[in-house]
């Protein structure tokens, strides 16, 4: 038995908990019922999926994991995280394992987001130099952590504006960007910006396509 549970969210999403012993690393997904759900959280003995996938039946195969992880073996200082909506759960997984690693790494997640969201938005309390007083909506689950987080799109608290804006802002006030790595994950046309980025900055950059 894998032990199955599903909580049905906002937008259409779906929160898939399972047993799952093997390890898994932010980017990797499981494949369920022939279906693939990024891995939102994982410990040694249970994993959390968050996707839009059919709900599977009780007792669904599961297979795994799949896809190419980020390479968080030596980590920078910084990380400047980009996603869209369908790399919400690899990043947020990546932001987790971020800011438990040592040393320590301080992560930056910024997210273009299209409502309704699985997640209820929630002004932050957290500043982020650079960027605009007026973009205030983060994550709940990262404001619990302590982690920096800001969305981009046409909801409540969001920046009116490109990911990319937000990004530039921040890069812009730091002081030296040598120890910044960015991660993107999304579809192709938020690689491409994040890469366009990374190569503007002249910073180290991964990027992931997500899947689910």
């Amino acid at each position: 038995m894998n032990g199955i549970t599903i909580t049905e969210l906002a937008g259409g999403y779906r929160l898939l908990g399972l047993d799952w012993q093997d390890q898994l690393l932010p980017g990797q997904g499981l494949e369920v019922a022939g279906s693939l759900w990024p891995v939102l959280r994982a410990d040694r003995a249970r994993a959390e999926c968050l996707g839009r996938a059919p709900a599977p039946a009780p007792g669904a195969a599961v297979r795994g994991p799949v896809g190419e992880p980020f390479d968080l073996t030596r980590p920078s200082p910084r990380a400047l995280l980009l996603g869209d909506d369908s790399g919400l759960a690899p990043l947020i997984f990546l932001a987790g394992r971020l800011r438990l690693h040592q040393p320590r790494v301080k992560p930056l997640l910024l997210l273009e987001a299209r409502a309704p969201l699985p997640f209820r938005p929630v002004p932050s309390r957290i500043m982020v130099p650079g960027v605009s007083g007026g973009a205030i909506a983060a994550l709940p689950l990262l404001e619990d952590w302590g982690v920096p987080s800001r969305l981009a799109g046409e909801l409540p608290g969001g920046h009116d504006g490109p990911l990319e804006q937000l990004a530039r802002d921040w890069l812009e006030v730091c002081q030296g960007t040598a120890d910044v790595t960015v991660y993107g994950c999304g579809g192709e046309g938020l690689l491409a910006r994040a890469g366009e980025l990374a190569r503007r900055w002249r910073l180290d950059c991964q990027v992931r396509a997500a899947f689910g």
